[in-house]
Parts: structure tokens; sequence; C-alpha cells
């Protein structure tokens, strides 16, 4: 036990940075949310966050990798659980659509990075399977707000979609032009960090940390996301395991990411749709700290075995 605490260093400095840039964040919003200026200012953030940050992040990883078997696991099981998922929220009554999107989306999008990976690294010295499902879920949670909205335009929509435009000049770059593929993937190594810090620092101005935050209309939205998000995702990624064959460590890791947090990009999405940001802030700290403590249990069963 003691050979293994020192190994909790990374897991710890990247959480408390997680929660240093939300209270920041938080500290933005108390301090300037007076001025006129404020609500421009979060637009543009969230703006950044979508237009700039969102393709570049696609074009920095498929620029270098282009599409690798490795995201053949993460797509499958992502994919049958989400829907899975839509399924059972889609019949249920939250007494608001608004809050049943919100439901849908911190459930399916998980904190794979940020969260996932330290700790995935802390536990088994490796976090190859956070990647891969970090990026496919960061596709999801840019993508599946405009397959939830629907509508006439919904082809015209997810083609103009910035993970599309970045997935699509990503491997460009990879196949048609190899001998920068590698110097643009390099050029552009600053992007995923800095979108992960900027979702963060909106999460933190959209954080409501009053006793009302979980109004009587979300408390079954809430429920409802943290049983479906801690005991349905790590479920439905167990056949696809066996069906892929994984070796132990990546098998492991796979199950630990089952029970990770809603992604904090899910904020950014919910206030560019209107869909109950506050409350999507404040569900998504709460269940990251009980994803932490979920996850530590879990490693200690898996490291005992």
């Amino acid at each position: 036990m003691a050979k293994l605490l020192p190994n909790l260093m990374p897991v710890l400095g990247s959480i408390s940075l997680m929660f240093a840039i939300m209270f920041v964040g938080y500290l933005y919003k108390r301090v300037f949310a007076r001025y006129k200026w404020y609500p421009v200012s979060s637009r543009t953030l969230y703006n950044i966050v979508y237009w700039v940050l969102t393709p570049l992040t696609f074009i920095e990883s498929f620029s270098k990798t282009g599409i690798t078997g490795m995201l053949a696991l993460p797509f499958a099981s992502i994919t049958a659980y989400a829907l899975v998922a839509a399924v059972i929220i889609w019949r249920m009554d939250f007494g608001d659509e608004k809050a049943k999107y919100v439901v849908l989306l911190n459930s399916i999008n998980q904190n794979n990075l940020f969260v996932g990976y330290p700790i995935l690294y802390s536990a088994f010295g490796d976090a190859t399977m956070a990647l891969y499902f970090g990026l496919l879920s960061f596709a999801y949670t840019i993508l599946a707000p405009e397959i939830i909205t629907g509508g006439a335009t919904l082809s015209l929509r997810l083609l103009t979609n910035p993970v599309v435009i970045g997935f699509a000049l990503g491997n460009l770059i990879h196949y048609a032009t190899p001998s920068i593929a590698a110097t643009i993937s390099n050029m552009l190594c600053w992007t995923p960090k800095t979108i992960s810090y900027l979702s963060i620092f909106v999460m933190g101005m959209l954080l409501d940390l009053s006793r009302g935050w979980l109004s009587n209309k979300l408390k079954r939205a809430f429920y409802t996301t943290a049983l479906i998000k801690f005991v349905l995702n790590p479920l439905a990624y167990l056949p696809f395991i066996l069906l892929f064959h994984l070796p132990p460590l990546y098998a492991y890791e796979t199950i630990v990411l089952g029970v990770m947090p809603p992604a904090v990009l899910n904020t950014v999405m919910a206030a560019k749709y209107g869909w109950h940001p506050e409350f999507t802030a404040s569900s998504i700290f709460i269940l990251t700290i009980a994803s932490l403590i979920l996850a530590t249990i879990l490693i200690a069963v898996i490291t005992s075995i």
C-alpha cells in the first residue's frame, strides 16, 4: 500500500488544478456578472471552445495518427451504451424537455482525459484507453446536441460541425501531406489542454453553490444521471471487453473509465443550447466527487485480484 501512495500525486495534482480553475471561473462570475460586457465575454468563451479549439484539437490528433484501429472498441462501446441510455432516458418524464437533454448529455459524455487519464496512469502505470475513449467522448459531446435537436437542417449542421471539420482536415493532412503532418500536429499540441482548461473555467462561471441548485423538478434528472452513469455505463462496456479480447491491462482501464464523471465540456454545450447550464455545471461538480470515490474503490478491488 505504501508503494502506491507516491503514484497518487498525479491524480491529486490534476484534480486540484481542475477545481482551482473552476473556482477562478466562479470568482470571475461573482465579480464581473454585474457588468454589461459580461454576457458578451461568456458567449465569446463558448464560441472559442466550440468553433476554434474543437476543430483544432481534432486536427492535432488526426493529422498525427489518422484513423487507427484502436478507436474501434471505444466507438463500438460508447455508441452502444449511448443508444441504450438514449432509449431509457427518452421514455422517462422529467417534466421538462431540456432536463431530458441534460440527462442524456451528462450520461453519455464523460471526462476520460482530465480525470480518467491521471487516475489510470496512477493505478496501472498506463492510460492508453483514456486517450482513445477521451477522443470519442469529445466527439460525442459536440455531435450529440446536434443530433438531439434534429430538424430539417440536421445534415447541413452535421457537415458544418467543428468535429466533422476537424476530423476531415486532420485526416486530409495525415494522408495527403504526410511530410508536414507531424509538424502541424506539434504546432497544435497546446489545443487539448487549452480546451480542457477553458471548459473547466466556463463550468466554474456557471456553477451554482447555493442550496437551490437542485430544485424539486430537477432531482429526478440528477439521480437518473448518476444511476445511468455509474451503473449502466460500466456494465455496458463489459460485453465489448470480451468481444474485442482485450488484454487484462486494457480491460481494467476500460472498466474504470466506465465510472468517470460527466465531461466538463457538457457545460459549454448546455450553455450554448440553453439546457439548464447552472444545473449541468453543479451536477457535474457533485458527480465528479462521487466518481473519484467509486474509482478508488474499483481500483482497490481490481488490484487485489
